[in-house]
């Protein structure tokens, strides 16, 4: 019975992670089938899940852990979530998703010609070879691994506490990879990189968030303190909250369109507290 309860409290976690994890190679794939994108739809996909990533963080991880924590311990373990995601993206080599280069110039190859056709206006250093930019797709990547980790103790920690809360969780994080997976394919397609090696790459930078929490959820079967469950909830709400303000927000305003990301927003917090009360 208790090793049918471990599974349990261990395959749940993980099967979300990895349905969320892999919808990295979902935004691959909208860019491999369609190859022409709408900077609009861009900004419009990066703000609405940076709105439901935000409500997520405040009103369901933040929140839960008022009622498991000191004020003190509350404001420690958020900065302490944050703080873990400045130190990792200062310290580890890799680039986030962007448009945008030093001399903001177009992609080009080094005969001049055009990378890719797609609507999103992609930009980098002027004449920028095809090497660079197939390695600079590569670190963006990377960067993403890094950030689907602490995204996989995210939903475990969740999950853990309560299953509706990391469904909520697994949704949001799902909604934010989609449209990563989007950025990180228009590079790699505009550096040259074929199709199918496009779409096992950003597949595999997903997997490492069901990993997470494959760890992650095994730990927290073992240590289910109201303390231990408060800090794993506040450090997530601290992970989340980075996350959101570091790479989406400013993500969706390097294609333009300022209302769109307001709005759009503005949609996401209004959907996610939707599938909050259908959840609840």
């Amino acid at each position: 019975m208790l090793t049918i309860s471990l599974m349990s409290s261990v395959l749940e976690p993980l099967l979300l992670s990895l349905l969320a994890g892999s919808s990295t190679a979902v935004g691959a794939m909208i860019v491999i089938l369609l190859r022409r994108i709408s900077s609009r739809v861009v900004s419009f996909s990066l703000g609405f899940a940076s709105g439901v990533m935000l409500l997520v963080a405040f009103l369901d991880l933040f929140l839960e852990a008022v009622g498991l924590l000191t004020h003190f311990e509350l404001l420690l373990m958020f900065s302490v979530g944050a703080i873990a995601m400045i130190v990792l993206d200062v310290v580890l080599p890799h680039v986030e998703p962007g448009t945008k280069g030093p001399n903001s110039e177009s992609y080009e190859k080094e005969d001049g010609g055009d990378v890719f056709q797609t609507g999103v206006h992609i930009r980098a250093q002027a004449s920028e070879p095809g090497s660079r930019l197939l390695e600079r797709g590569r670190l963006i990547a990377l960067g993403i691994t890094l950030h689907n980790f602490p995204e996989g103790l995210v939903v475990a920690a969740g999950y853990s506490y309560l299953p509706k809360l990391g469904i909520i969780i697994a949704i949001a994080v799902m909604l934010h990879n989609i449209p990563e997976g989007l950025a990180t394919a228009i590079l790699l397609r505009a550096a040259g990189m074929k199709s199918p090696k496009v779409f096992i790459l950003t597949l595999l930078s997903g997997l490492t968030e069901p990993l997470a929490a494959f760890i992650s959820a095994f730990a927290f079967s073992f240590l289910s303190s109201k303390s231990i469950v408060g800090y794993s909830l506040a450090f997530a709400a601290g992970v989340m909250t980075y996350i959101t303000a570091d790479e989406l927000i400013p993500l969706a305003h390097e294609y333009g369109h300022k209302h769109t990301v307001s709005i759009s927003l503005l949609l996401g917090i209004m959907f996610a507290l939707l599938v909050d009360t259908l959840l609840s």
